[in-house]
C-alpha cells in the first residue's frame, strides 16, 4: 500500500508576526538575511516593511520557482518568504539561503510568549474567545518590544492589560478619568472602531471586568457612535437619573435616553457610576481647561434639548441651568431682603449663596464673586447702624466698615448685573445718611479748631505713623495719590497674604485712618502730607518739605517720572540705602479717574499700580519698613452724579451751600479765605462727566488709609500691634448660619421681627421663651467653665479668661456646628480681633487637655474651631 503524505494546513502571516520573526532572527543575524516562514501564501500589506530601523522585504509564493526568484531578487536588509512549503520539499539548496537553513513555523503565542520573556503562559490565553489576541499583540507590539514580565509566566491581565493601553493610547493608565478622556479624541475612538470586532468586544469586555460598570457603559456608547458625548451623556444622566422624581416628564425622558445607548438602558448602578466618574472629570477640567469644560457642557445642555428634557436641568450642580436657577433663587432672595432685612431675610440670603457656591460652575461664572458681594451688603444692612459721636469713630467706622461697603458696592456695579439695583440704592441711602452726619460733624470740628489728638491728620501722618517706624528702620513711604480705604484694604490683603510681610498699627482694633484737608484735593492734600504740615503746592514744594522735615536724615523723593516706565535705577539704588528715607508717588488711582481704567476692572491689585510691586521687593531685598497711604480717595460716577452750578472743580466752588453739599470753614481749608462749600453727596459734580471725582467731603473721599508693612516683627514700633489679615474684615463679610436644632429638639420659633436697636445681628434667635441670655448661661459653655477638670486646668494658666466670655463662644460654636470666623467669634467672647489670637491661644491650654486638640484657628487665621464631641468627653464626661 503506498501512502501519500497531507500537507498540513498554513496559517495567514500578519505584519506583527512577521515583525517579531525578524526581531528575534537579528539576534543571530544582525547583517540580514533571508526567513523562510511556513504561512499562507497572502500578504495585503506594502511588500516592503519597516521593523525597528531596518527594511524587510515580504514575499508571498506558491512555488518553488517563485521561491528561488525572490531569493534571487532579494534587495532588501531581511527577505521574509511565505510559503506552505515545509523543509522536505524546499531542499537543500533553497534551505542554505535561509537564516539558519531552516523553515520557521508560525506559532503565534510562541512569538508573543518569546516578546514578553515568558517561559510559560497562563491557560486562559488560549481559549477559544481570546482567539484574536495573538495577532492583535504582535501587531501592537512596539518598536522596542513588549515590557519584559518578571515571572516566568505571562497571565492572561497583563496580556489584555498590554494589548488595551496600546489600542487605546492609554500610556497605561487605566482608570475611569483616563478612559472617558479617551473617549473626547474622536482619531482615537476612529481607531478603535477600525479593529476587528472580536478584538473591539475583547477589549471593552476586560476592561468592564476590570474597571467596573463605566467602562461597559462608555464602550456601549463607543458602539452606538456617541463615544465623543460620553462625558456629556454622564452629566445628563445625573440629571435624569440621579433623582427619585417620577413626574411623567422625567420618566418620558428617561425613556427617551435609551437611543443614546442603542437602544437599551443600562443598568442604574451603572448609570449612577457614569454620572459620578463624569462629574470628577469635569471639575479637574473646571480647574485646569476651563475651555474643554465649556464644551462639555454646552454639549450636556444640547444631549438634554435634544431629549425635550431642557427645563430638568435646573436640578443639576454642573449644568449652567442648574446655576442659573441658584442664580436666580439669590437674586429673589436679595430683593426681598432690601431695603431692611430682618434676620430671617439674611438667613434665606445666605442659604441661597450656599446653594449657589455649591453649583460647580461657582467659580467659572463672574456672577458668583457678584453673589457674594450682595449677600454681604444685605448682611450690612440688616445690622443697626452704628452711631458715631466724634470724628474719629466716623473715621475708624469707615475704615473698618464703610470701606468694605465701597468694596462690595464697586464689585457689584462693575459686573454689569442688573439685578441688584434695589440693594444698592438701600445702602447708598444708608450711605448718605453717613456721610451727611460725617460732613456735619467735621464742618463743626472744623470751624472751632480743626486740631486733633487721637485722630490722624494728613499734616501729622508722617509724625504719628512714619516717625515712629523711622525709630526702627528707615521707612519707605509710597504715596497712592487718590487710593481709597477700599481700595488700600484690598491691596493690604493681597501683599501680606503672600506671608512675606506684616501689618502692624497703632491700635488693638485695628487699621486707623487719616482726614485729608479741605477740598480734599492733591495739591492741598499731598503737599500738606509730605511736608508734615498745612501747605499748598506742586512738586518743588513737596520736595522741599519732605526734606525740611526729616531734618537731620537723609531723604529722597520721587514722583510720577520716575516710576511711569518701571522704576528707575535711581529709586532703586535709594531704596537699598537703609539710611535714607525714601518717598515715592504713585498715580496708578488717580490718573484712572479721567477715562476709567484700561482694563475695565473693579478691583485693585498691587501688580495693577504701576511701580509697587517693584518697590515692595525693593524694600523686602533692603529689610525696610513700608507706610502705604494716600492724599485723599475719590467717588465713582455711576452715570448719575448732575452739575449742580459750575465751579472751579468738580467737587468744590464758593457761595452758598444748595442740598447735598455744606459750608466748611477753618485753618484746615486751604482755598483762598479759608472757606468753602463742598458736597458730601457723591452724586454731584461741578464740572464735565469723568469716571471719578475728590475734593468733597464724603468718607470716601476724606478718609486716608494707613497701612504699615514690616518684612520683620522685630521691626514693629514699641507699643504697637500685629494685624492677622482676617481680623479686619467686619463681622458682615462672612457668613454666619447657626446650626439648625436635631429633629428631637425641634422647638417653635417665634415670627421673626426687627431687631431693636443695639442687637447684634447674628444673636440667637428667642426659643420656648428663654432668651439668648438664658441660653449661655445654662448652655454646654456654662457647664464646661463649671466642671471640675476646666477648674483644675486653671492651675496651670496664669492669664486670667473671663468665664463668661467664654462660656459665650464655646455656645456660640457649639450652635453654629464648630465653626466661626474669627470676627463672629470675636464678638462673642468679648474681644477685640486684634487681641483674638492671643486669647484663643490662652483658651487653648485650658480647653486642650493632654495635647488632643479641642480649640484651634484654622483657615490661614480666618476661622476658630472647636471640636464639640472631644470638649463633651473630656470635660463633661461624653454628656452634655
Amino acid at each position: 500500500m503506498t501512502s501519500t503524505s497531507v500537507r498540513r494546513s498554513a496559517p495567514v502571516a500578519t505584519p506583527g508576526i512577521v515583525s517579531a520573526e525578524v526581531r528575534r532572527a537579528r539576534r543571530h543575524a544582525p547583517e540580514g538575511g533571508t526567513l523562510f516562514l511556513r504561512a499562507a501564501a497572502e500578504w495585503r500589506d506594502p511588500d516592503r516593511i519597516d521593523v525597528d530601523g531596518v527594511t524587510v522585504q515580504v514575499a508571498p509564493c506558491t512555488s518553488l520557482l517563485g521561491i528561488l526568484d525572490a531569493v534571487s531578487a532579494k534587495t532588501g536588509d531581511y527577505l521574509v518568504v511565505l510559503s506552505s512549503f515545509e523543509e522536505r520539499e524546499l531542499g537543500d539548496s533553497l534551505l542554505a539561503h535561509a537564516i539558519g537553513h531552516r523553515v520557521i513555523a508560525v506559532n503565534r503565542w510562541d512569538l508573543v510568549r518569546h516578546a514578553f520573556g515568558a517561559k510559560q503562559l497562563d491557560a486562559r490565553l488560549t481559549a477559544s474567545d481570546n482567539a484574536w489576541l495573538p495577532d492583535a499583540l504582535l501587531e501592537a507590539q512596539p518598536d522596542g518590544g513588549w515590557p519584559k514580565i518578571k515571572g516566568a509566566l505571562l497571565d492572561l491581565d497583563t496580556a489584555l492589560g498590554e494589548i488595551t493601553a496600546a489600542r487605546l493610547g492609554l500610556g497605561g493608565a487605566t482608570d475611569a478619568a483616563s478612559l472617558l478622556e479617551w473617549s473626547q479624541d474622536i482619531a482615537a475612538v476612529s481607531r478603535f472602531c477600525a479593529l476587528a470586532e472580536q478584538e473591539q468586544r475583547g477589549i471593552s469586555e476586560w476592561l468592564a471586568r476590570s474597571m467596573g460598570p463605566v467602562a461597559k457603559v462608555l464602550f456601549r456608547l463607543v458602539a452606538s457612535g456617541r463615544g465623543p458625548d460620553a462625558i456629556a451623556v454622564g452629566l445628563i444622566t445625573g440629571v435624569l437619573f440621579g433623582r427619585k422624581d417620577r413626574r411623567q416628564a422625567v420618566l418620558a425622558a428617561q425613556v427617551r435616553a435609551e437611543r443614546l445607548f442603542g437602544g437599551e438602558l443600562p443598568d442604574h448602578a451603572a448609570l449612577t457610576a457614569l454620572a459620578e466618574a463624569s462629574e470628577s472629570l469635569l471639575l479637574r477640567w473646571i480647574d485646569g481647561d476651563e475651555a474643554r469644560a465649556r464644551a462639555v457642557l454646552e454639549r450636556a445642555q444640547a444631549l438634554l434639548e435634544e431629549l425635550q428634557a431642557g427645563d430638568l436641568a435646573g436640578a443639576s450642580r454642573v449644568l449652567e441651568a442648574g446655576y442659573l436657577l441658584r442664580l436666580g433663587s439669590l437674586l429673589k432672595a436679595v430683593a426681598a431682603a432690601v431695603p431692611d432685612p430682618l434676620p430671617a431675610d439674611v438667613a434665606a440670603v445666605d442659604t441661597a449663596l450656599a446653594e449657589l457656591v455649591g453649583h460647580h460652575l461657582h467659580d467659572l461664572r463672574p456672577e458668583t464673586a457678584t453673589a457674594e458681594m450682595a449677600a454681604r451688603l444685605v448682611r450690612w444692612l440688616a445690622r443697626p447702624a452704628e452711631p458715631s459721636g466724634s470724628l474719629r469713630e466716623h473715621v475708624d467706622r469707615h475704615v473698618r466698615d464703610g470701606a468694605w461697603v465701597d468694596r462690595a458696592v464697586i464689585r457689584i456695579r462693575y459686573s454689569g448685573h442688573d439685578g441688584y439695583a434695589r440693594l444698592l440704592d438701600a445702602v447708598r441711602a444708608r450711605r448718605d445718611d453717613f456721610d451727611k452726619a460725617f460732613a456735619e460733624r467735621l464742618a463743626a470740628w472744623s470751624g472751632v479748631s480743626g486740631e486733633a489728638t487721637e485722630l490722624v491728620l494728613v499734616e501729622n501722618l508722617l509724625e504719628a505713623i512714619a516717625r515712629p517706624v523711622a525709630a526702627e528702620a528707615a521707612p519707605l513711604i509710597v504715596v497712592v495719590d487718590g487710593m481709597t480705604a477700599a481700595i488700600a484694604g484690598e491691596i493690604a490683603a493681597e501683599i501680606t497674604q503672600g506671608g512675606r510681610w506684616t501689618e502692624t498699627g497703632r491700635r488693638a482694633e485695628g487699621r486707623e485712618g487719616a482726614l485729608a484737608t479741605i477740598p480734599s484735593v492733591t495739591t492741598f492734600s499731598r503737599t500738606s502730607l509730605l511736608s508734615g504740615e498745612l501747605r499748598a503746592g506742586q512738586q518743588s514744594e513737596e520736595l522741599r518739605g519732605f526734606r525740611d522735615f526729616w531734618t537731620s536724615r537723609r531723604t529722597a523723593l520721587f514722583h510720577k517720572a520716575d516710576v511711569r516706565d518701571g522704576v528707575s535705577d535711581e529709586v532703586r539704588a535709594a531704596v537699598a540705602d537703609r539710611t535714607t528715607v525714601v518717598g515715592v508717588v504713585l498715580n496708578a488711582v488717580d490718573d484712572s479717574l479721567d477715562k476709567g481704567r484700561a482694563d475695565g476692572g473693579a478691583d485693585w491689585h498691587a501688580s495693577g499700580i504701576a511701580g509697587l510691586g517693584t518697590l515692595l521687593d525693593a524694600a523686602w531685598h533692603a529689610g525696610r519698613p513700608i507706610v502705604l497711604t494716600s492724599d485723599h480717595g475719590h467717588v465713582l460716577d455711576r452715570g448719575d452724579a448732575t452739575i449742580t452750578t459750575k465751579a472751579e472743580a468738580a467737587r468744590y466752588r464758593t457761595g452758598r451751600p444748595g442740598k447735598g453739599e455744606i459750608a466748611v470753614s477753618g485753618p484746615r481749608v486751604l482755598t483762598a479765605g479759608d472757606a468753602v462749600v463742598v458736597p458730601w453727596n457723591e452724586r454731584i459734580r461741578y464740572n464735565a462727566r469723568k469716571e471719578g471725582y475728590h475734593g468733597g467731603v464724603s468718607l470716601a473721599e476724606m478718609v486716608i488709609p494707613i497701612v504699615v508693612l514690616v518684612p520683620s516683627e522685630q521691626l514693629v514700633p514699641e507699643g504697637w500691634e500685629t494685624y492677622n489679615p482676617a481680623m479686619h474684615e467686619p463681622v458682615w463679610w462672612t457668613p454666619f448660619t447657626p446650626k439648625p436644632p436635631a429633629p428631637a429638639e425641634a422647638v417653635t420659633r417665634r415670627a421673626p421681627a426687627k431687631e431693636p436697636a443695639g442687637q447684634a445681628l447674628f444673636e440667637v434667635t428667642e426659643m420656648d421663651g428663654r432668651s439668648p441670655a438664658d441660653d449661655r448661661t445654662d448652655g454646654i459653655g456654662a457647664r464646661v467653665v463649671e466642671s471640675g477638670l476646666f477648674a483644675a486646668q486653671r492651675e496651670f494658666v496664669r492669664t486670667p479668661v473671663d468665664d463668661r466670655g467664654l462660656a459665650a463662644l464655646i455656645d456660640a460654636l457649639a450652635e453654629s456646628g464648630g465653626k466661626l470666623p474669627l470676627s463672629v467669634a470675636a464678638q462673642r467672647a468679648g474681644q477685640l480681633p486684634a487681641r483674638m489670637h492671643g486669647y484663643v491661644s490662652t483658651v487653648v491650654r485650658l480647653l486642650n487637655v493632654d495635647g488632643y486638640q479641642v480649640l484651634s484657628i484654622t483657615d490661614t487665621g480666618r476661622t476658630v474651631a472647636l471640636d464639640l464631641p472631644l470638649l463633651r468627653e473630656q470635660f463633661l464626661g461624653g454628656g452634655g
